[in-house]
């Protein structure tokens, strides 16, 4: 299969290039080309793709329609350079999904915006709902590769991911999608947007739900074990109001997620987010003011009982916990053109705080801490020999500190109380870019950059289990990892409406990179007593890692009707310090394959049917950092394929297969990833 799978790539390759040559020769093509599609992420003002000095991607709605997806991750495991790690499909909680962007190795280093609003959370520093925004809401996804911390501060080293949600339309629109399918899956969707020339509304709502499947070896598999059980439901509610010149957007969403899983302890889980956002645009002296204001309320609870062999039930009680989480933050930017210069200016502000409560039958266990931030940023694109060479710098001051943080653990005899020192740190993030415009349809460029994320309110204070098989214990003398630099270079050209291609070479040094160490028996405070075969991990800033890679990627369509792309990611992410243990220096980070390719061909004939066809091709990669042979993840092959059909009045069915030949593989070494599944369903726009 991979033989196959290679060869097909690089037939596809060479037929594709050759293509492009015979395509340059022709200077009667048409030259409207996609590169002039703006994008607000990059720079935090609209800005022409093909002004940009830096590796972008943007998703539409469109595109969306004929993927074979169902959620936001799906439709990012398409993307060059982006990595999604799902292990148990649709059953697998949000907070359990990881996103990476040029082998960075953590979620929490992949900034995720909702309409230029951060949503990645103090508490771990990764994203928990993005996956669970619905595809019918979806304007476009823009994504944005490589370090953007000078515009957008902690998190952003990797890249920016920004998904942009539909704006209403002068009449009444909306659609209705209903799907059903294997693992006795089923998801509805709904979306209704309308405006007027001073107001405009837009409503959506969404359930779904899964049983999962038997996700670990048959040998490994125990009769009381159970399969992932999970429910999804989000609702939400949006208004604009036009006021003279100045718009006001205000936005509400609910979420609530049931989970239900057993192995040796059954974990009954639920989680609720309230999300409220506020954003105002007002045109202030010849420029655009925007003030954006959000508080996100989330809660995770959970009812542990282990597995009693005697009864053959889950009767023995092991815990209950409560996660109630906070944040609030305001964002307030300018931007203006000043002759041949675009400047944006402004600061971000942000508060948040977390507490941990877990109740054992032999006491509790708690944590509690807070984090702010304080920020400000100035960016600023200039344009030269007339509008051929366009030069971009920008900087950014961060300030965060890490407060009122305590640890209460009453669960041996010995009742500890620990109240944490409060700890503040602040990073400068500069960067500069530049592109050169060789033609209309080509261009070079290059971007330097620093990046940083401060540590998370979780890895600073949380002490506790982790799951049936560890312990983790709280550090909260650590510092925040720090991009030392990194640079990219790369072209983008587009010889006519029917062909693209770009490539980049990027490299970044790290320094205090955040890991995890094992801590040995004589290590582990006196006050704490894991379970039997828990092993004890600690967040420790390791050292050193260097990242460098190549992305690649080539979109072709032959007429109005067949199209196909394939681009490929060869990257490196190397120890080459590490001050805990220097046995692992030299060794990959855990997750980062060095080859990754995606590829996809679609039909779309709309007096007959539109199909698609989506293959993967992972590399090896090592769940450890010692990159031991028992953690080796063998590469593997994945094929997805959705066909569709138009109807009348406005009416489509579809249905869609994914993991075609019911490949046998995984993205974590202890679990399986899902089966072949299949999906039928009928989508309804009005």
């Amino acid at each position: 299969m991979i033989k196959i799978f290679s060869k097909f790539v690089l037939v596809l390759f060479i037929i594709t290039f050759s293509m492009g040559q015979m395509i340059f020769a022709d200077n009667n093509t048409d030259t409207s080309v996609e590169m002039e599609k703006t994008v607000v992420t990059a720079t935090r003002s609209e800005t022409p793709i093909s002004d940009l000095p830096v590796s972008v991607t943007v998703i539409t709605s469109d595109q969306i329609e004929a993927m074979p997806v169902t959620t936001v991750d799906d439709v990012l495991n398409k993307a060059v350079g982006v990595q999604i790690r799902r292990n148990k499909g649709l059953a697998n909680t949000t907070s359990h999904t990881t996103i990476y962007m040029r082998g960075t190795g953590d979620s929490s280093r992949v900034l995720v915006l909702k309409d230029g609003v951060p949503l990645n959370s103090a508490y771990g520093g990764t994203v928990s709902t993005f996956n669970t925004i619905s595809l019918e809401d979806i304007d476009r996804i823009e994504i944005v590769r490589g370090a953007s911390s000078a515009l957008y501060g902690s998190s952003a080293m990797g890249g920016v991911i920004n998904i942009i949600t539909k704006k209403p339309e002068k009449k009444i629109t909306g659609k209705v999608s209903i799907q059903s399918g294997s693992l006795d899956t089923n998801i509805g969707n709904a979306y209704v947007s309308g405006s007027t020339d001073k107001f405009a509304f837009r409503l959506s709502a969404g359930h779904k739900s899964t049983d999962g499947y038997v996700y670990y070896d048959a040998s490994s598999w125990r009769d009381y074990y159970s399969k992932p059980e999970n429910k999804l439901t989000d609702g939400s509610v949006g208004f604009d109001f036009w006021l003279g010149e100045s718009m006001l957007r205000l936005d509400y969403s609910h979420l609530i997620e049931e989970s239900l899983s057993a192995t040796s302890t059954q974990y009954d889980g639920k989680q609720t987010n309230d999300e409220y956002m506020l954003s105002w645009g007002i045109p202030i002296s010849g420029g655009d003011f925007s003030i954006k204001s959000y508080y996100f309320d989330t809660e995770s609870t959970s009812d542990a009982d282990s597995y009693n062999s005697v009864t053959g039930n889950f009767d023995r009680f092991y815990y209950l916990s409560s996660i109630p989480k906070d944040e609030f933050g305001v964002m307030l930017q300018y931007s203006r053109d000043i002759g041949s210069h675009r400047l944006s200016m402004g600061s971000d502000l942000k508060w948040a705080k977390a507490i941990s409560e877990y109740a054992y039958a032999a006491g509790d266990r708690n944590f509690r801490g807070k984090q702010d931030f304080y920020s400000v940023f100035l960016n600023d694109e200039m344009s030269f020999i007339k509008d051929k060479l366009i030069l971009n710098a920008g900087i950014r001051y961060d300030y965060w500190k890490n407060h009122s943080g305590d640890f209460y653990d009453s669960t041996t005899s010995t009742i500890r109380s620990i109240v944490y020192p409060d700890k503040s740190d602040n990073a400068f993030s500069p960067k500069a870019g530049a592109v050169y415009k060789l033609t209309e349809k080509t261009k070079l460029r290059a971007s330097f950059g620093t990046g940083f994320k401060s540590p998370s309110l979780y890895d600073l204070y949380k002490s506790g289990p982790h799951g049936a098989t560890r312990f983790d214990l709280a550090n909260p003398d650590l510092e925040a990892e720090k991009m030392k630099w990194s640079y990219d270079l790369g072209f983008d050209t587009k010889p006519n409406k029917d062909l693209n291609i770009s490539m980049t070479f990027y490299k970044s040094m790290f320094k205090d990179y955040l890991g995890e160490k094992t801590l040995a028996s004589d290590e582990v405070p006196s006050w704490f007593s894991p379970d039997p075969g828990m092993a004890v991990i600690q967040p420790v800033n390791l050292g050193e890692v260097k990242i460098y890679g190549v992305e690649a990627g080539i979109e072709y369509h032959f007429n109005r009707m067949w199209s196909v792309f394939v681009n490929h990611t060869y990257n490196v992410s190397k120890i080459t310090k590490n001050d805990e243990d220097p046995s692992v220096e030299g060794n990959y980070l855990s997750y980062t394959p060095r080859h990754m390719t995606r590829l996809g061909v679609t039909y779309d004939n709309p007096e007959l049917f539109s199909i698609g066809v989506f293959l993967t091709s992972v590399g090896e990669r090592y769940g450890d950092l010692e990159n031991t042979d028992t953690t080796k993840l063998d590469a593997y092959q994945v094929a997805d394929v959705k066909i569709s059909r138009k109807l009348f009045f406005g009416a489509e069915i579809f249905g869609a297969i994914n993991n075609v030949t019911d490949e046998d593989y995984r993205e974590y070494y202890t679990t399986l990833n899902p089966p072949r599944t299949y999906m039928v369903g009928m989508n309804y726009n009005f």
